[in-house]
């Protein structure tokens, strides 16, 4: 699914278009030219159907140089080992906070396990440990051909949370993961790093930033205004409210 010139959809589960495994994320293909790279990698059970996916949309995956990933959750992370077998050639980069717990595949620290036990998961679903090539930062930048990613430390979902800025043809995208979606909603969870307090902290950095289009990691996006998005969570908590809830149950 083209989105623009330059960013595909090729991955998706039940909270998007079904375009991969259920328990997917959306799964953006950033074209560089020279190269491609991938933000966020799914569960891991839809890993073949993405590359499938990257091959209808007109790429070759061996093109693909760049895994990032905005956290450590299992439909954002979890599929990082699957699909670095299938892309022998790309490096994988997460936050430095997480970085660790990817590369030992540590389900407690990413809360696969309580997810498990929610039915979010299958029984039998394994975080697989996954080498990790960069550990990112606030402000970092990430090449992927000609175009620049910026990351900014975006917590509150999840500990190690980043989101990932691209300024291209006088326009900018926002890859939000799981921080704000569509409508200015938030994901809460009862898991031990969601903090209400720091997903505050976050949509007030992201607040100005001007964004053209949001690209959540679940549920509808946004290609125009996107910024609006962020304001009306934003506007909440002027009001001492919170934002609502994208999901109110599984």
């Amino acid at each position: 699914m083209q989105l623009d010139e330059r960013i595909h959809l090729v991955g998706s589960g039940s909270f998007g278009f079904d375009l991969s495994d259920s328990h997917d994320c959306h799964v953006y293909l950033v074209d560089g030219g020279s190269e491609l790279g991938l933000i966020d990698v799914g569960a891991g059970i839809g890993a073949a159907q993405v590359i499938a996916n990257v091959r209808k949309a007109g790429f070759d995956p061996a093109r693909i140089q760049h895994i990032l990933c905005t956290h450590g959750h299992g439909d954002h992370a979890g599929g990082a080992a699957a699909m670095r077998r299938l892309l022998p050639d790309a490096s994988v980069s997460v936050s430095r906070q997480i970085a660790t717990f990817i590369r030992n595949g540590d389900e407690q620290a990413t809360s696969v396990d309580v997810a498990k036990v929610a039915g979010i998961y299958p029984p039998d679903y394994r975080l697989e440990p996954c080498p990790v090539d960069r550990e990112l930062a606030e402000g970092d930048t990430i090449a992927i051909g000609d175009l620049r990613l910026e990351c900014i430390e975006t917590p509150g979902h999840a500990a190690g949370h980043l989101s990932f800025v691209l300024d291209h043809a006088q326009e900018r995208r926002l890859f939000a993961g799981d921080v704000v979606f569509h409508g200015g909603a938030i994901l809460l969870q009862n898991i031990h790093d969601c903090s209400l307090e720091a997903i505050i902290t976050s949509l007030r950095k992201l607040r100005g930033l001007a964004v053209d289009a949001l690209l959540p990691g679940h549920f509808a996006f946004s290609l125009r205004d996107g910024q609006r998005h962020i304001e009306k969570a934003n506007e909440a908590l002027d009001r001492l409210l919170i934002p609502p809830q994208v999901v109110s149950a599984w």
